[in-house]
């Protein structure tokens, strides 16, 4: 095997740890000990098209001797250090948004606020026309910068171009197996399948913010309006911050699990300024240092974040120690957010809510629909990224985008959103398809759960042993394969969709 391409898988698990460790300390609200440019200017082999070469000419040997293993090894770093040739071309973008963004002051009538600030209180604000002076400063900030995001766009198309890809999806299509396109097309057939029932709960849920809102065409909602909706404060009573991690304690101990994984996962709930607002994990070393950030936060929105990032964190410190570096560090996304989401998906149990939060009949019942329009909101506004992200990485990132971006979203989810996020609202790497992708195994994860071990399955120890042993594979499983040990069927986009609809409907 070419020297860079061993250099790599020698040294990958030491970088990758100290870039999870800059991770943590970055989203904990504690001083960096070093910057990511600084740990792949330490690492160039990662970065370089020589080590991807090196790997197209290992992986091609080792599907010559039908070598299952190897070839499964070195995709996973193929795909890692595709992703990192992206990074490195993009550094010095991605340090120029993040000064533009912290240095940023945007006014909304007579208050001055920071740009992550400004971007944070938008779902947050009750009054409506605070709201959209928000959203008008933070994408009027967006739209006069556009150059400097449509930079880091553009990194994506010259790493495609140093790889000798025919163009950037084709690129990720490669290292990753996914084919955009068919998913993107299964993403259209769901977004018709599932259209009418979301029409329906929205136009429910912005009344509930707001009596005079109407979802578009006849009304003149937009997507601050769906963002308060999202966070349903009418239910906030319901979630207090102060109840929801120890309610989460309980369920993972009856279910078989605990916070911590005997000492694996290391929960960071300390109050600190600078902190992040949203839960997120920093794998470090797998699967012994794991770390959960969080910052308790109230509503149903928050319930659902952390039971999302602890689905991460168990998966992570669950994974068989004796794998071999690749398949324990490395894997599908895909599978991670799946095994993320069936801990989120719990918030689709009246039961479940009943149980551990003590909440009554009915109010259970209005927080699994509520839950499922959440998810559903997330599916439709993904799928229309796809499409959209498809389309951005093939042409460009010119300012017709943006009017693509705000038609796809606007006849998705049926609110008018701000043209200014079309190159802020991008997910790297086309990482949208894994959140597709995980949302479609998770809804056949969760099938198999029910069927083995009933609807209660959330309290049945059986069923986190029998979840624990598929986390213990670490990265050997891709979302396909999963899927169809577990279900017998391929992926199906549609079929999440139907699934949520069906609990909107009951």
């Amino acid at each position: 095997m070419d020297r860079p391409l061993h250099s790599v898988r020698t040294r990958l698990d030491e970088f990758l740890a100290e870039l999870a460790t800059l991770h943590y300390r970055n989203g904990a609200g504690l001083p960096p000990e070093s910057s990511a440019a600084e740990l792949l200017a330490a690492f160039p082999e990662l970065s370089s098209p020589d080590t991807f070469s090196a790997a197209n000419e290992a992986l091609a040997k080792a599907r010559s001797r039908n070598d299952a293993l190897t070839v499964r090894r070195i995709q996973l770093v193929r795909e890692v250090v595709a992703s990192h040739v992206e990074d490195a071309l993009a550094t010095r973008h991605v340090d120029a948004i993040a000064t533009l963004e912290s240095q940023a002051r945007l006014t909304a009538d007579d208050q001055t606020y920071a740009f992550g600030e400004a971007l944070a209180r938008i779902p947050r604000e009750p009054g409506r026309g605070r709201r959209a002076l928000l959203e008008r400063a933070t994408g009027e900030f967006l739209w006069q910068n556009r150059t400097r995001y449509g930079d880091r766009r553009e990194a994506a198309l010259q790493a495609a171009e140093q790889l000798g890809a025919k163009d950037y999806p084709a690129l990720r299509q490669d290292v990753t197996g996914i084919d955009y396109d068919a998913l993107a097309e299964s993403a259209q057939r769901m977004l018709v399948k599932t259209e009418d029932a979301y029409r329906d709960v929205l136009a429910y849920v912005l009344k509930k913010v707001d009596p005079l809102l109407r979802p578009l065409p006849s009304g003149d909602a937009r997507r601050h309006d769906l963002q308060t909706a999202l966070q349903a404060p009418w239910m906030d009573g319901f979630f207090r911050r102060e109840d929801a991690f120890p309610a989460v304690v309980r369920w993972l101990g009856e279910w078989g699990l605990t916070p911590n994984a005997g000492g694996r996962i290391r929960i960071d709930d300390e109050d600190r300024p600078g902190k992040a607002s949203r839960p997120f994990v920093a794998v470090v070393r797998v699967p012994n240092d794991i770390r959960l950030v969080l910052q308790p936060r109230g509503g149903l929105d928050g319930l659902a974040g952390l039971l999302h990032e602890l689905g991460h964190a168990q998966h992570r410190a669950h994974v068989s120690d004796t794998l071999p570096m690749e398949l324990r560090r490395l894997g599908d996304a895909s599978v991670t957010e799946a095994h993320a989401a069936v801990f989120e998906r719990v918030l689709l149990s009246s039961e479940w809510h009943k149980r551990y939060l003590g909440l009554p009949t009915m109010a259970a019942r209005d927080t699994v629909r509520l839950a499922a329009f959440q998810a559903l909101t997330l599916l439709r506004r993904h799928a229309a990224k796809l499409s959209y992200e498809l389309s951005l990485t093939r042409k460009g990132a010119s300012a017709e985008r943006a009017d693509e971006y705000a038609d796809g979203q606007r006849h998705a989810l049926f609110v008018e959103p701000h043209p200014g996020f079309f190159l802020h609202d991008v997910d790297p790497q086309l990482y949208v398809a894994h959140y597709l992708r995980s949302w479609a195994l998770e809804t056949q994860l969760t099938a198999r759960l029910t069927e083995r071990f009933d609807e209660d399955y959330w309290r049945n120890p059986a069923a986190a042993t029998w979840l624990k042993g598929l986390y213990a594979r670490g990265g050997t499983d891709d979302a396909e394969g999963l899927a169809t040990e577990t279900s017998g069927t391929p992926l199906a986009l549609p079929e999440a969709g139907e699934r949520l609809v069906a609990i909107l409907n009951r």
